[in-house]
């Protein structure tokens, strides 16, 4: 029987090889990444609303960097696209990457805060 691994279980199993790390320090990693993410986000649409481009460019990569090495790829993806344009302040629909990186991480948190206990459970 071929069981489908969840997404947050494959972050996990990935996280542990890659980087070695004991299992309670992915779970404060994400939940740290899930508190910083809302603020990148409010501090994302500020910028764009003062044609901020530096602030831009500065927000979307630090919600690439820590969202890659988290394993939340489409989160990372959506926030280059953003820092890519912004450095060359290219005419781009920011308020729409903007939206899609909020839309993912609300559905990540969510995905997240249902595997959280239940992988608690089965590590005691």
């Amino acid at each position: 029987m071929n069981q489908e691994v969840s997404y947050y279980e494959q972050c996990f199993l990935e996280m542990k090889e890659m980087f070695y790390l004991p299992d309670e320090m992915f779970f404060e990693l994400n939940d740290a990444f899930f508190e910083i993410a809302s603020q990148q986000i409010d501090f994302l649409r500020s910028a764009f609303l003062q044609k901020n481009f530096e602030q831009l460019i500065l927000h979307s990569h630090t919600l690439k960097g820590s969202s890659a090495s988290l394993r939340h790829l489409s989160v990372s993806h959506a926030a280059a696209e953003i820092e890519r344009h912004a450095k060359t302040k290219d005419a781009f629909d920011y308020p729409a990457a903007i939206y899609t990186i909020s839309d993912e991480i609300t559905i990540l948190r969510s995905l997240y805060m249902n595997w959280k206990p239940i992988k608690l459970q089965s590590l005691a």
